[in-house]
């Protein structure tokens, strides 16, 4: 059986992500955004054709002095904004900040699974170790098992002593049994989590996550994403005072016009002009849209002072946690080695009689215990890496 790491669920699950892929396509679509608004500044160019007839007579139809019988057109008109350039470099910049904001969530976004990812292979690790684990000595008491039977044969312990070891053997065949089920489904798990259809068993590596270097926060896409909407306020706000300012633009057409069908020939002709326009009145929508564009900055001001304050404390809480969690490893690991010296001894005085096997028994269990705990102690460890890590993303 052959074992992947931590890094090969985290690159498939990036790789297999739809919300992920959603993002960079939001960006493609940025930049044909660009190109459109490119494309608008151009001139239009349309053509528009009618044929209309108003057919009247004395006691029926349209008044002819109105209508002139009917109308028959065909031009081709273009016409184009000018005077505009604050216009279109405040539509860039909502792309750009648009853009921006995509792919800052995006960076979010990765990194949240990749804290996913980690902590569902944290789960799935601390089940295979478990059952790796208790294998070891689930084979150690079948190796006892054996030499109890011939020192039972012999007379120095009774056949009670054996069917005791017996079914402790059962119990820990029961418990490896279920933590097989457990590492089996959190593998599942994580399989879906990365997009993966593969139920093929294989091992996992062991982590070893270490934590990132501090970083600035305020470089980091968590606090990013508020100077975002600080931009994209500023940027309507802007959008609003470019609505009140004056709009021009030329236009010209050429093709035939005229009533009658019969003299087509002698209509062709051309026109041009320009168009201007400036708001006057609008109802004090102007003042409404600034203070609207007033309450989303203060309920941004709000949200980022909060997260500042999150994040420190969340910062100290979990570096506390570290250290606490790293001398708690160091007592575990100094018990697993005095557990594991007891156990050895324990081996040695029930080969000679010396001892019952349930004194074996409880060593070997004390020593899985420990084990246990301190396993526990490293994937908390990791975990808490984990989310320092995810704080201090870039």
């Amino acid at each position: 059986m052959y074992s992947q790491s931590l890094d090969y669920y985290i690159n498939l699950g990036l790789q297999n992500s739809p919300l992920l892929k959603d993002y960079q396509n939001q960006i493609s679509s940025g930049t044909i955004d660009s190109l459109l608004m490119r494309a608008y500044q151009k001139p239009q160019v349309d053509e528009n054709s009618q044929i209309w007839y108003a057919p009247s007579n004395s006691h029926y139809g349209y008044d002819e002095a109105v209508t002139n019988g009917g109308n028959y057109s065909s031009l081709v008109g273009v016409s184009q904004y000018f005077f505009n350039r604050k216009m279109i470099d405040n539509k860039y910049e909502g792309f750009r900040i648009q853009k921006q904001s995509v792919s800052n969530t995006s960076k979010i976004s990765t990194n949240d699974l990749k804290r996913i990812i980690t902590n569902q292979y944290l789960a799935a690790y601390a089940n295979y170790k478990d059952v790796t684990f208790n294998q070891s000595f689930l084979t150690l008491m079948n190796q006892e098992k054996d030499v109890l039977r011939n020192l039972v044969e012999h007379g120095v312990y009774k056949q009670m002593d054996y069917l005791t070891l017996s079914i402790e053997i059962q119990s820990q065949e029961m418990l490896i049994k279920q933590l097989r089920v457990m590492y089996r489904r959190d593998g599942y798990l994580l399989n879906q989590l990365c997009g993966l259809h593969d139920t093929i068993r294989t091992d996992l590596s062991n982590p070893d996550i270490k934590r990132n270097d501090p970083v600035d926060i305020f470089s980091s896409p968590l606090f990013f994403q508020y100077k975002i909407d600080s931009m994209q306020i500023l940027n309507e706000k802007a959008a609003v005072d470019i609505r009140y300012r004056p709009k021009f633009n030329w236009f010209a057409d050429a093709g035939f016009l005229s009533s009658n069908p019969l003299l087509i020939q002698n209509h062709f002709g051309y026109s041009a002009g320009i168009n201007f326009s400036v708001p006057i009145y609008d109802g004090g929508r102007k003042k409404l849209d600034y203070q609207k564009l007033s309450i989303r900055e203060n309920t941004r001001l709000y949200y980022k002072n909060f997260f500042l304050n999150q994040y420190s404390q969340q910062i100290q809480q979990l570096n506390e946690e570290l250290v606490n969690t790293k001398e708690m490893e160091a007592q575990l690991a100094a018990q697993l080695k005095t557990s594991e010296e007891l156990v050895s001894i324990s081996k040695e005085q029930l080969n000679m009689g010396n001892i019952t096997i349930l004194e074996l028994v409880n060593a070997i269990k004390n020593h899985i215990n420990i084990n246990r705990n301190q396993n526990l102690m490293q994937i908390r460890e990791w975990q808490v890496i984990n989310e320092i890590n995810y704080l201090r993303q870039q």
